[in-house]
């Protein structure tokens, strides 16, 4: 038991070294790239609501990063599928499917940390957060980052072609980043379209750093719970129901 849990710690840290910090020095536009589309969301927030708004946007922006570090899984997973045959390697090994895809998507985290720690430190400052709201804040990355990373897993498996998932990556953002109430409040939609929202995670997600910076912890509890269920529920659906040693790859 000892040696199998020394194994995927290993096991994680080469796959973060060998899907971050190797490619950081490879391609470091990627960097660029990855942060742009947060940080233009900010931009054109702190524009239109004249600076009002820029707590709103700081939330929105955490959130999209994590979910940009989920689109940017998808294409490192399909290329070690299709092009290295990596995955198919590393499946021979006795490494579970969660340590491949923690230790794959550890690696993205690596160019997406610059964005997280901006938002973050903005988020603190201009809610003025105490302890307890950054720990949910935390919390409520952590959770986008495993859940969005272990969906991007399940749809790499899916996908045959590398040219399929550009529009998969796009439907992803927009469905997941954009649409969802991340940038505005849930309630300024109307009551039958809310529902709709809450059928998407990131609203759990921006309902937990929302109530943390407003000091409401116990707005917090009931999405705090239907999101770690919600994670867990894809934990099980991934190591579980996902074919790891598919042979027709």
């Amino acid at each position: 038991m000892k040696s199998n849990s020394l194994k995927n710690l290993r096991a994680l840290e080469s796959l973060m070294k060998l899907n971050g910090m190797i490619p950081i020095y490879r391609r470091p536009l990627a960097l660029v790239a990855i942060l742009s589309t947060p940080f233009s969301f900010l931009f054109f927030v702190d524009i239109f609501s004249n600076g009002t708004q820029l707590l709103a946007g700081s939330i929105g922006g955490l959130i999209f990063t994590m979910i940009n570090a989920a689109t940017m899984l998808q294409s490192d997973l399909l290329f070690g599928k299709i092009d290295l045959k990596f995955q198919q390697m590393v499946s021979t090994t006795g490494i579970s499917p969660l340590t491949y895809v923690l230790g794959m998507a550890s690696g993205d985290i690596i160019f997406i940390l610059p964005g997280a720690v901006f938002f973050l430190a903005a988020i603190i400052y201009l809610a003025s957060a105490g302890i307890i709201a950054v720990l949910l804040i935390l919390a409520s990355a952590f959770l986008t980052w495993l859940f969005f990373s272990l969906l991007s897993y399940l749809i790499s498996r899916r996908v045959r072609e590398m040219r399929e998932i550009w529009p998969i990556s796009v439907i992803f953002g927009i469905v997941f980043a954009v649409l969802p109430p991340i940038y505005y409040s849930i309630y300024s939609i109307p009551v039958p379209v809310r529902y709709i929202a809450y059928l998407v995670p990131t609203t759990f997600a921006a309902l937990i750093i929302k109530g943390a910076v407003a000091g409401s912890l116990v707005s917090v509890v009931i999405p705090m719970a239907i999101y770690a269920l919600e994670t867990l529920g894809m934990i099980f659906f991934a190591t579980r129901v996902s074919d790891w040693r598919q042979k027709n790859i």
